[in-house]
């Protein structure tokens, strides 16, 4: 690894990047799937290009008519990080939508990248984030890796501490518990028989915090849920997993009744897309050395973690087709 300076990597052809943090870049959470309003002739003639392929996507994607000038953006940052002679093959694909969602930054934005060796498509999905002066990019695996993200849940009165995330967690692993419906459909749809395959997921739940202003100087908490041992589905069984226990009231004793917030609620970061935030709050602005655009144009700060929605489109999670 070469030495970075005030957050900046330069690799020895030059390309200046952004130094990975201290326990590395957060991965985003993706809540949708990356063939969302991808035209249904790409669909269909994507897959079967041959060879080792990833997924590109730039920091505050959006589906462009004409995407001339992130192509170019795009394979000059990949040849830089892969060298040329990896990249004298290389083929980004550009997609086109199969209709307009009428949504903030809508998709298709994601880039299909092939032609290039093994090794060069697991350096991109290793580094996953590249941000340069140029061009700010995101790469995962042509398989989209299932995330961790569950849902937020609202309306508790729990204090904002640690000791209430525990709490939360044990709560939300009690009532799921009490479904047995959500642990039947991990085992109905796992490729292979695993008797613990439910008991592992449910225990792996974990919950954090997340202040969200609604007034200058009024703020309110909110509670993400992650399952940090993903049972083994597919992503569009994964949603619809997902979506069982969305639909469920999480009840205290003490504090209220936990809601989920979703459809227009729903958290969706426009810079880098995950769901267990909203674009204020996005961490990767904040890092040291970042090259990619703010988030937010707003020079007053103190509202920059508003709760700001961008998710107009109702039932795109659980549906990785549309």
């Amino acid at each position: 690894s070469l030495p970075s300076a005030n957050g900046v990597l330069t690799l020895n052809n030059g390309l200046r990047l952004t130094a990975p943090p201290t326990g590395g870049f957060p991965t985003p959470q993706l809540g949708q799937s990356v063939w969302r309003n991808v035209a249904l002739t790409l669909r269909d003639k994507w897959p079967q290009k041959e060879g080792p392929k990833a997924w590109a996507r730039t920091f505050r994607a959006q589906y462009e008519e004409n995407a001339q000038m992130t192509n170019i953006k795009m394979r000059n940052l990949i040849a830089l990080i892969i060298g040329e002679a990896a990249a004298s093959s290389l083929l980004i694909s550009t997609p086109s939508a199969e209709g307009e969602l009428f949504e903030c930054l809508q998709p298709p934005y994601n880039f299909l990248i092939s032609g290039v060796p093994q090794s060069a498509i697991t350096r991109l999905t290793g580094l996953g984030v590249c941000s340069s002066p140029d061009i700010t990019c995101f790469f995962i695996p042509y398989n989209q890796p299932l995330p961790k993200y569950i849902c937020t849940l609202e309306r508790f009165t729990f204090p904002d501490c640690e000791g209430s995330n525990s709490g939360i967690a044990a709560l939300v692993k009690q009532t799921i518990r009490m479904h047995p419906n959500i642990s039947h459909f991990i085992h109905q749809h796992i490729p292979s028989p695993d008797a613990e395959a439910a008991i592992k997921a449910i225990d792996s739940i974990r919950v954090t915090s997340l202040s969200i202003a609604v007034l200058r100087n009024l703020s309110h908490t909110v509670w993400n849920i992650y399952v940090d041992s993903p049972p083994n589905l597919s992503l569009k069984d994964y949603f619809e997993w997902s979506n069982l226990i969305r639909d469920l009231q999480f009840t205290s004793e003490d504090y209220g009744t936990g809601l989920v917030r979703s459809e227009d609620r729903q958290f969706l970061c426009t810079g880098c897309k995950s769901y267990d935030h909203p674009t204020g709050l996005c961490p990767f602005p904040k890092i040291l050395g970042w090259f990619g655009p703010a988030t937010s144009t707003n020079d007053d700060t103190s509202n920059v973690s508003l709760d700001n929605r961008a998710h107009t489109s109702q039932n795109s999670r659980g549906n990785p087709n549309r």
